[in-house]
C-alpha cells in the first residue's frame, strides 16, 4: 500500500522509493540525476559546459575514494568492537560473509549515542560496519543477525560507492546551478526568466533524486538480508523491534512527529520496509545473490 495521506501518485511513490516497487531501479534514478546535471550545464554553457561538468565529476570520483573507512569511523567517534567480549557478533559476521561470498570480512565498530543504528562504509576491498550501543544490548541474537545481514547486503552491493556517486553528482549539480544563478543575478549572463527559475529549483530536484537512490538501496539491502537469512521473517521482526526501541530511547523528542516528510528521508518508513519484505514471494530470496555477480568480479 502507498503511504497514507501522500499527495503523490502510487507510481511516483514507487519510483522515488517511498513505497517498495519490486526490482531495484537505482540505475534509472542515477540516469535521471545525470540528466538533470547535463541539462543544467547545457543551460549555462552548452555542450562545452556539459563536458566540463563531466570531467569535474570524474575527477571528484577519482579522488573521493581516498577517504578510508577507518577515517570515517574516527569522524563518527566509533571504536573497534572487541572480539573477545563480542565474539558471537564477530562470528555472525563471518558466517554471513561466507554466505554472501564476500572475500574480505568487514571490520566492526561500536557507535556512541542513543538509538539502534548501524552504518556501513568502504568498498569491496575494505568495509567497516559500525553498530550502536543500543543495538548491541537491545537486540536478540536473531535480530542482531538480521541487522548485520542488512549491512552486509549493503557491502555486497557496493552501496557505499553508489551513494558516493550520487553525492558527487548532486554537489556538481548544485555548484553549476548556483553559479548560473549568480551569473544571471550579478553578472553579464542574461537568460530568460524560466531559466532563472530552473536554476533555482534544479538543486532541489537533484537532492530529491539522491534521497530516492538511498531509499532504493535500503529496500535492496532488506531483500539481500532476506536471502542471507533464508526468508524475511527475522528482518521483519528486527525492524519492528528496532522501531520500538528508538521510539523509547529517542522519546525526549517526539520520535515520529519530528521526522521529515518521507520524500526527504534517507530511509523508507518501517511500514514500507515491512510491506516490501512481506511482498517477497517464497523462492525469490534464495536466488537473490546467485543471480547477480558481485561488484568488481
Amino acid at each position: 500500500m502507498p503511504e497514507e495521506n501522500s499527495p503523490l501518485p502510487a507510481f511516483i511513490q514507487r519510483f522515488l522509493a517511498i513505497h517498495p516497487g519490486g526490482a531495484s531501479h537505482a540505475g534509472a534514478l542515477l540516469i535521471c540525476m545525470i540528466g538533470v546535471l547535463a541539462g543544467c550545464a547545457w543551460m549555462l554553457g552548452g555542450f562545452t559546459m556539459i563536458v566540463s561538468a563531466a570531467l569535474a565529476v570524474a575527477m571528484m570520483l577519482l579522488f573521493s575514494p581516498m577517504v578510508s573507512p577507518e577515517f570515517v569511523m574516527k569522524l563518527l567517534r566509533a571504536k573497534p568492537l572487541d572480539p573477545h567480549f563480542y565474539e558471537a557478533t564477530h562470528e555472525m559476521v563471518g558466517l554471513l560473509c561466507d554466505r554472501a561470498g564476500l572475500a574480505e570480512r568487514p571490520k566492526l565498530f561500536v557507535l556512541p549515542g542513543k538509538g539502534v543504528n548501524a552504518i556501513t562504509t568502504g568498498t569491496e576491498k575494505g568495509t567497516s560496519i559500525a553498530i550502536s550501543n543500543d543495538a548491541l544490548h537491545g537486540l536478540s541474537p536473531r535480530q542482531m543477525r538480521a541487522m548485520l545481514a542488512h549491512e552486509i547486503a549493503h557491502a555486497w552491493h557496493g552501496d557505499t560507492r553508489i551513494l558516493l556517486i550520487t553525492d558527487v553528482i548532486y554537489r556538481a549539480t548544485w555548484t553549476v546551478a548556483i553559479f548560473g544563478l549568480a551569473l544571471a543575478l550579478f553578472g553579464n549572463f542574461n537568460p530568460p526568466g524560466w531559466m532563472i527559475i530552473l536554476f533555482g529549483i534544479i538543486p532541489t530536484i537533484s537532492f530529491l533524486l539522491q534521497r530516492a537512490v538511498i531509499r532504493n538501496r535500503e529496500f535492496a539491502a532488506d531483500h539481500g538480508a532476506s536471502d542471507l537469512l533464508n526468508g524475511p521473517e527475522d528482518m521483519i521482526d528486527a525492524l519492528l523491534h528496532i522501531d520500538q526501541i528508538n521510539k523509547k530511547r529517542l522519546g525526549l523528542i517526539p520520535y515520529r512527529s519530528t521526522q521529515p516528510p518521507s520524500i526527504l528521508d534517507t530511509h523508507p518508513s518501517i511500514r514500507a520496509r515491512v510491506n516490501g519484505l512481506r511482498a517477497l514471494k517464497p523462492g525469490t530470496w534464495q536466488k537473490f545473490f546467485e543471480s547477480r555477480r558481485m561488484p568488481g568480479s
